[in-house]
């Protein structure tokens, strides 16, 4: 009886762990999500393609669409391997699985008719009475009537077990034919997106080739538009100078000189604002959020610039510097907040009827530039996901956001922070 009993304490320690899900199938779940966020984002980007003009702004512009689809194109295929790769191990893993359950299956059935045969004769009603009337002592009967009791029980629970083990299999047989159709559906995607990615390679060579016998023409066309850029930034960082200047004006307005003494700043916080206990706690709050917060932009959107220097694609020659991420848009779309925080600045652009937003989280700063339309004012207090305006569409057709992220004086690279 105890070693029936330790047989049962195994079969139900085997059907429990058979119940977890296995590791490799979480990992081929989530790399399902990943796949399916990075075909929406191809998606929408085909959405935002640039018009085919002819004039170099046009086709410099186009050229950052193909880079970036390409990059996308490229994750997914490396993806779309990865889950491949996955599926084969959970195909393998099931396989042996199936092959142990059918063995098991087959003991137990093996088992289980052995049991039954002996018992056809071992149960009839003159046996059992004899079994019984032999004991030595009503005490001995008694015994013998209960094993005779828990052993009809124990057939029938090896009964319940086969058919519990035999709805096992088939379950198991049914999720290894979905994963083969699965790796069958994955095999012709991937090859599919393979050729998608051939073709826009195919296409960004054809407009660097174009591109490349117009050098002079790029280069006009770039330094102008780097000419906007470092008055915006020098626009940006002399805004930021003045509220940390007034931030800490204010602070030393409210101390005695004797607290001044006992509270000198370290070299860290002496170029940096002066916080409130408030403020603190929201800059801490803001850094805990790092590479969780909202994109900036409602709706479809694409990143047509990365942050930093940044060799443009085909082209050896040509680098771009970016203080923050460039973020392409479909006309009519708006800039979002994404954290709490208070607008300290609405300017306007010395170059585009166009306008930037500052708005302090702390002593981060987040900036919202080529807003054509703002919704905000300055010492509006703003929740995370709040419109800062509607995005700029100029006639070219290009509504493009030019998002950066700041503590103090320091540029951040937005993609560190963003959850995109």
């Amino acid at each position: 009886m105890k070693h029936d009993n330790r047989i049962g304490c195994l079969i139900v320690l085997a059907l429990c762990l058979g119940l977890s899900l296995p590791l490799s199938a979480q990992t081929v779940q989530q790399m399902k999500q990943d796949r399916a966020r990075l075909e929406q984002q191809i998606k929408e980007s085909q959405k935002l393609l640039t018009s085919t003009g002819k004039d170099v702004k046009s086709q410099l512009a186009q050229l950052s669409v193909l880079s970036e689809q390409i990059r996308q194109q490229t994750e997914l295929v490396t993806q779309l391997g990865n889950e491949l790769k996955a599926t084969d191990a959970e195909i393998v893993r099931l396989t042996d699985e199936l092959k142990q359950l059918e063995a098991d299956l087959q003991m137990r059935k093996d088992r289980y008719a052995r049991a039954l045969s002996q018992s056809v004769h071992r149960n009839s009603f003159e046996n059992r009475l004899l079994f019984l009337l032999s004991s030595d002592s009503f005490r001995q009967m008694y015994r013998r009537l209960r094993y005779l009791g828990e052993y009809a029980h124990f057939q029938v629970d090896q009964g319940h077990v086969i058919q519990t083990k035999q709805t096992e299999l088939e379950a198991k047989r049914t999720e290894l034919s979905a994963l083969k159709d699965s790796q069958t559906e994955l095999l012709a995607q991937r090859r599919q997106e393979q050729d998608a990615l051939a073709a826009r390679q195919a296409e960004q060579k054809a407009l660097v080739s174009r591109l490349q016998k117009q050098q002079a023409t790029i280069k006009s066309e770039l330094n102008r538009q780097q000419s906007e850029y470092d008055k915006l930034n020098k626009r940006i960082d002399d805004l930021i100078n003045q509220q940390i200047a007034a931030s800490r004006a204010a602070k030393k307005g409210e101390k005695k000189s004797a607290t001044q003494k006992d509270s000198k700043p370290t070299g860290a916080e002496s170029s940096g604002y002066k916080m409130s206990a408030d403020e603190v706690k929201l800059s801490g709050s803001f850094l805990q959020n790092k590479g969780r917060l909202p994109v900036p932009v409602q709706g479809s959107y694409m990143i047509a610039a990365h942050y930093g220097i940044r060799q443009m694609e085909g082209m050896k020659y040509v680098t771009v510097n970016n203080k923050g991420i460039d973020l392409r848009c479909g006309s009519g779309a708006t800039a979002r907040n994404i954290f709490d925080g208070e607008v300290t600045a609405v300017f306007e652009s010395s170059i585009r009827k166009t306008y930037g937003v500052l708005v302090r989280h702390g002593n981060y700063i987040s900036v919202y530039c080529n807003i054509g339309v703002p919704s905000v004012r300055v010492g509006d207090k703003l929740k995370g996901g709040a419109t800062i305006g509607t995005i700029h569409t100029d006639p070219s057709g290009e509504s493009i956001l030019q998002f950066q992220l700041r503590k103090d004086m320091q540029q951040l690279n937005p993609e560190e922070w963003i959850k995109f």
